[in-house]
């Protein structure tokens, strides 16, 4: 699933003679599978990431190569290794040049190297790796489930270079088209993209689904990093009309036992993301979100809300008023008549007679602690909209 080409191909010199003459700069690169192509109209059944193998039958001359190649690489092949022999003679100096360009590696095996040793091979060791990873990728999920749990599992994760002395950061993703969530219809065509972009560190990670959502865990990683991942989904979405992505960034921790509490600082930053309508939150700049995520108990925060705002969410059904929107709006402009006005388009006199009425109907001035208790309450009702409409959005 995740294996890069220089993973792939490390011992293929010297067990297959399979040499390296251009594009050194695409080994990192991710492979999804191996594909022999004979025709120089390139299938388009490929899906990308695939190293492509050819023999050139069928073919006169060499001159067809710098086509072929341009037409894989605009396929999103990972690759191509060319099968000296009868067929194909040499390698066109343009082609290789274009390889070298644009990091597009270039491999060479002879004519007496039997293509299907090494395909089986590659399949094998794709094969394995992706089976590796969903074994990493359940550990991880036990560890959420249960941070007690990390004993059973540090050995494993150790063997696979995640140190329990190393710092974690947990990445939640989820990706929301019409209302609806397609986070796993769009991951599973776009997982070689995200995957490079995780690639992009010496240190391993992890990627898989859980909850609905896309979850990266990474080691040792920098805002930087991080940027760098957050980034790599640009081109993912863009592709995709209507699509909104939310990313929820944890802090980091220190060791095994904490990825469960990194996971849902992760959620709660992502749950803040899709309210605010921002795509990017960090858990550290959430605020008092923190205090709001971190109660696992629904019936407190629906009992304060309740207390708080029920009676003025009453009087709106029952009147067919707004006031509860004219209010969050006065909290949020820290109480300033003029700007409410302005926002609602209605004259600074009826924002005073409605914030009048507003204060008889709560029974109870709007002082600063009043204040500070009802902009607590609309929050709540943020979150509780999240959680009761996993697709939600802003309220405001």
């Amino acid at each position: 699933m995740a294996i890069s080409l220089s993973q792939l191909c490390a011992n293929a010199e010297k067990d297959h003679e399979m040499k390296l003459i251009a594009g050194s700069a695409g080994l990192e690169n991710t492979v999804r599978w191996v594909h022999m192509v004979e025709d120089s109209e390139v299938p388009g059944f490929l899906h990308g990431n695939e190293l492509i193998f050819t023999t050139g039958i069928g073919h006169v001359g060499n001159e067809w190569l710098k086509e072929f190649t341009v037409s894989l690489r605009k396929k999103g092949a990972v690759g191509l290794v060319l099968n000296i022999g009868p067929y194909i003679t040499s390698v066109p100096s343009q082609v290789i040049v274009f390889c070298e360009q644009n990091g597009f590696p270039l491999f060479t095996i002879p004519w007496e190297t039997r293509i299907i040793d090494i395909s089986y091979e590659f399949c094998r060791r794709i094969i394995a790796n992706e089976k590796h990873e969903s074994t990493v990728a359940d550990a991880f999920r036990a560890l959420i489930k249960d941070p007690d749990s990390a004993g059973e599992f540090s050995e494993l994760l150790e063997r696979s270079g995640f140190r329990s002395d190393n710092q974690f950061t947990v990445i939640s993703l989820e990706i929301i088209k019409n209302g609806k969530a397609v986070t796993e219809k769009i991951v599973r065509t776009s997982d070689m993209m995200l995957w490079r972009a995780l690639k992009r560190s010496r240190y391993p990670s992890s990627l898989f689904i859980q909850g609905g959502a896309l979850i990266a865990i990474k080691q040792n990683c920098s805002d930087e990093e991080i940027d760098i991942f957050c980034n790599a989904l640009k081109p993912i979405i863009d592709g995709i009309p209507g699509a909104d992505p939310y990313i929820g960034v944890s802090d980091k921790v220190t060791g095994l036992t904490g990825i469960s509490e990194a996971y849902s600082q992760s959620k709660a930053a992502i749950g803040t993301a899709r309210i605010n309508n921002n795509n990017v939150e960090f858990y550290r700049d959430i605020g008092a979100m923190k205090l709001i995520f971190g109660i696992k108990n629904v019936k407190i925060l629906e009992s304060f809300a309740k207390e708080n705002l029920g009676v003025l969410h009453r009087y709106d059904a029952e009147h067919s008023s707004e006031l509860c929107k004219l209010l969050r709006t006065y909290l949020e402009l820290n109480g300033s008549v003029n700007e409410v006005a302005s926002a609602a388009g209605v004259h600074r006199n009826t924002v005073n007679y409605k914030i009048k009425s507003i204060r008889d109907i709560i029974g109870h001035e709007l002082d600063d602690k009043m204040k500070n208790m009802l902009m607590l309450a609309y929050l709540i009702e943020d979150v509780l909209d999240i959680n009761n409409n996993n697709y939600g959005g802003n309220k405001k």
